[in-house]
């Protein structure tokens, strides 16, 4: 072969190789075209450039068809090698993105969904579906690890700032729930316990990254009601905002999905915040959304099935009130 020949060889694209294919199995432009779904000139243009590379007519015309010339005739199988190497070569790229029954989806998920996420897809019947799932903590990393391919996804309260992946919101923090000790005071106003009623204990909160870093809901509504908030105080560690909780009889909230695992903290009672008190910490700062951040489709590792009923779950779980019927999401 000679450097020639090798360049325009080069310079030849696979669409174009598989119309020669073509045009030996059928005899017919015309047919090439309607086969590849492209016009007919488009088929004239790529086989004067096949002829052009290798220097030969390659199809006659005889008796209405075109014929394959010497050339082109021990041309035919080593074409069709190469372009079933690229077939394979999709294969394998398609494959090894396809979730297997064998692998594991990891996800990084964020504050206020960890445990009741995981009661959820700890479920028997969900598991059959989803298939093997482990959660991690979302981290400040967490971000370029699903970007490197490390994390295959998270769930998680913040807005990324890598581009390149995907971000769907699923939806706002919908119920709070109020969580201090058992025996503290502000129980015995249970269950018509108002914002009013909270601002006269000690309030700790932690911090999430895009709400409240700056100023807690609460205390933005007490300053524009005039309403004095006996003492605030932020957190930024959960093991230090549960001994808070204990020690300093003070008051919080969190979002209701984290009641069932805070609840089973000794000494600390929940219950969820009546929607009245809620809306009016909405009116001051809109509630953290949570997203679902990913890489684009063709390198996920997972299928449609999965995300669609991964979203279905956290969209449930926002819903406090349907909470209970995930006992039975997986049938």
């Amino acid at each position: 072969m000679t450097s020639r020949l090798l360049k325009q060889l080069c310079e030849l694209d696979i669409f174009t190789l598989m119309v020669f294919k073509n045009i030996y199995e059928t005899g017919h432009a015309n047919i090439t075209a309607r086969e590849l779904s492209v016009s007919a000139p488009k088929i004239s243009r790529c086989l004067s450039a096949l002829r052009m590379a290798f220097d030969d007519e390659l199809f006659y015309r005889r008796q209405q068809k075109l014929k394959a010339t010497p050339l082109a005739e021990t041309l035919y199988q080593p074409v069709c090698d190469f372009i079933q190497s690229v077939y394979q070569l999709e294969l394998q790229a398609k494959t090894s993105r396809d979730y297997r029954a064998d692998g594991c989806i990891h996800i990084a998920v964020g504050y206020g969904l960890m445990s009741a996420l995981s009661q959820v897809l700890g479920q028997a019947e969900v598991k059959a579906r989803l298939g093997k799932v482990r959660l991690y903590k979302w981290q400040d990393e967490s971000a370029d690890l699903i970007h490197s391919g490390e994390m295959d996804l998270g769930i998680t309260l913040e807005q990324p700032d890598n581009q390149e992946l995907s971000t769907t919101c699923l939806g706002e923090v919908q119920e709070l729930g109020l969580i201090c000790r058992e025996d503290h005071p502000l129980w015995r106003n249970y269950p018509a316990i108002t914002i009013e009623d909270i601002a006269r204990h000690p309030f700790v909160y932690l911090t999430i990254r895009g709400f409240n870093e700056r100023i807690d809901p609460l205390e933005l509504y007490c300053q524009q009601e005039n309403i004095t908030l006996s003492e605030i105080e932020c957190i930024d560690d959960i093991e230090e905002w549960y001994a808070h909780l204990l020690t300093m009889d003070s008051v919080a909230f969190a979002p209701a999905t984290e009641l069932c695992h805070i609840e089973q903290v000794s000494g600390l009672r929940c219950a969820v915040l009546s929607q009245t008190e809620v809306d009016k910490l909405h009116r001051t700062i809109s509630m953290p959304a949570y997203n679902f951040v990913e890489k684009s489709e063709n390198y996920r590792r997972y299928n449609d099935g999965q995300r669609q009923l991964l979203i279905d779950i956290v969209a449930r779980l926002l819903d406090f009130r349907s909470q209970a019927d995930l006992r039975q999401f997986g049938t």
